[in-house]
């Protein structure tokens, strides 16, 4: 699903759910169940000329069964273990390490906690002003992955898993599917931010980090190649990051995947008291 393409939905009840999971991450069909109340129980409805909903009554049980399975046909939800996500594309890439396997992937609602502590380790050095906001961000929201009318946003993770976990974990996996990663650590991510604005519905912020202990193992450059392809296929031309002079290392790693310095903001950031430029830097997928 291209996440330029306005969300378009035959059916206000079939939106309704949809923007229910949207919001919230990972819900299962009981939650909704729950939750979605509307002013009539025929899934296929006309849309009212208001085109809003008066909440009243909840769906029956085949009703909502009926529109959820339109929304996975469509390809707008997808169920993993029990629980409807919002569909994202992207295949794992795996890395073998000395000590274990790093998986880039996609992020689940379950990465949260390790994504906003793995930012937070990069940023402590005070030279990731962005990774260190979207942290924050990430804690005020009710769901990792957006994508709705007003903007998308995408996150890749590399999930670290040791060597000595062996069999048994192979074995967890095998019987709880996603949600056996609930645990795994992540040691890297890659962020796509796009406010879906029409002036700027073709650019993206990316924001890209790798724990220090299993740096120069490719990890970076993995998650960039994933994240720029998954923005290729949704329809982004340019991808952009604004970096503290001062963060050398990671100026170096984009200008080495082929990244172009656009320019420099003069005394852009304040850090341990001292003024810092910004660098400007873009690629296109």
């Amino acid at each position: 699903m291209s996440v330029h393409s306005t969300l378009s939905f035959d059916d206000p009840v079939q939106r309704t759910i949809y923007e229910y999971v949207e919001r919230h991450g990972a819900v299962t069909p009981d939650e909704l169940a729950r939750s979605i109340r509307v002013e009539t129980g025929r899934c296929h409805s006309k849309p009212a000329r208001s085109a809003t909903y008066t909440e009243e009554k909840p769906l029956s049980p085949d009703e909502l069964r009926s529109c959820i399975e339109e929304l996975k046909e469509r390809g707008d939800l997808v169920e993993t273990n029990g629980k409807l996500r919002i569909a994202v594309a992207g295949s794992p890439t795996e890395l073998e390490l000395d000590e274990g396997t790093v998986t880039v992937r996609p992020a689940r609602e379950e990465d949260r906690p390790g994504v906003v502590e793995t930012m937070r380790t990069v940023a402590t050095d005070g030279t990731y002003i962005v990774a260190e906001n979207v942290a924050a961000q990430l804690e005020r929201e009710s769901a990792l992955i957006r994508a709705n009318d007003e903007r998308s946003r995408m996150f890749f993770v590399a999930a670290f898993e040791p060597d000595e976990e062996g069999e048994e974990k192979g074995d967890a996996d095998s019987e709880t599917g996603a949600d056996a990663t609930d645990a795994a650590d992540i040691v890297g991510w890659l962020h796509v931010n796009a406010p879906e604005l029409p002036s700027l519905r073709h650019t993206a912020e990316v924001t890209v980090g790798v724990r220090p202990d299993v740096r120069r193992n490719e990890i970076g450059s993995t998650l960039l190649e994933d994240g720029l392809e998954w923005a290729d296929d949704a329809g982004y031309r340019k991808i952009y990051q604004n970096i503290p002079a001062t963060n050398e290392e990671a100026i170096a790693f984009l200008e080495a995947n082929g990244w172009d310095r656009e320019g420099r903001r003069e005394e852009q950031y304040l850090i341990d008291e001292e003024f810092v430029d910004e660098v400007l830097l873009a690629t296109w997928p």
